[in-house]
């Protein structure tokens, strides 16, 4: 029995020297950590992947163009020509013979009514500082004269008044002339001067004379007759 225990014994201890000469690289017992510079972890068995069931694509069918219908174009309506303006009697007796248009004689005659009613409220606030804006530069010069305003005394009707300045001029003889006026239409001289007039059955009383200087209309005084 000792020979048997020794001769196993002795395979035994060959079979750990043979390990030990391999120096134990490539074993390990259950809980033991190998050498890892010479470790080579053994290939893992890998399993054949699974077919994956792929779905039916589905057709994307191509989009319908939608054919769109033209829009009709909705014209707008065209502004309907504005007549033209007829002559009536005033438009004949205030042009005359003289190229006017209707619009400029409206135009005008709208001007010169507007500044004869703004001349009515200064006659009668006796405003001769405001009275003299309306007045052209030529008629306040000729007026402004001695010997003009002189014979413009002699011919009053009442006597012992006397006209010394423009300012007198303005108190005596224009504001008391124009008093109880109806102007009512203009009558052109020219398309630069206008006549301001009330209308009577058989006569035009004139009362105001107009010029037009540099676009604007002006009172213009007549000098006397030598």
């Amino acid at each position: 029995m000792k020979r048997k225990i020794i001769a196993i014994l002795g395979i035994i201890f060959l079979t750990n020297s043979a390990f030990a000469a391999q120096g134990m690289s490539s074993w390990a017992g259950p809980g033991e950590v190998q050498n890892p510079d010479t470790y080579r972890p053994p290939k893992k068995k890998t399993e054949p992947k699974k077919a994956e069931k792929k779905e039916p694509e589905k057709t994307v069918q191509p989009e319908q163009t939608k054919q769109e219908t033209p829009k009709a174009e909705t014209k707008k309506p065209e502004a309907a020509p504005q007549p033209k303006k007829t002559a009536t009697d005033e438009y004949s007796r205030s042009v005359g013979n003289l190229n006017i248009s209707v619009d400029t004689f409206e135009a005008d005659k709208k001007a010169i009514m507007a500044m004869i009613s703004e001349l009515s409220v200064i006659m009668k606030e006796k405003n001769y500082a405001a009275w003299t804006r309306y007045i052209d530069q030529e008629s306040k010069t000729y007026w402004s004269k001695s010997g003009n305003l002189k014979k413009a005394q002699n011919r009053m009707p009442v006597k012992g008044i006397q006209l010394k300045t423009l300012q007198d001029y303005f108190k005596y003889i224009f504001v008391p002339a124009r008093q109880k006026s109806q102007i009512t239409e203009i009558r052109y001289e020219s398309d630069s001067y206008v006549k301001a007039v009330e209308v009577q059955e058989d006569q035009d009383l004139i009362y105001y004379f107009f010029k037009k200087i540099n676009g604007k209309w002006l009172v213009h005084i007549p000098q006397l007759d030598a």
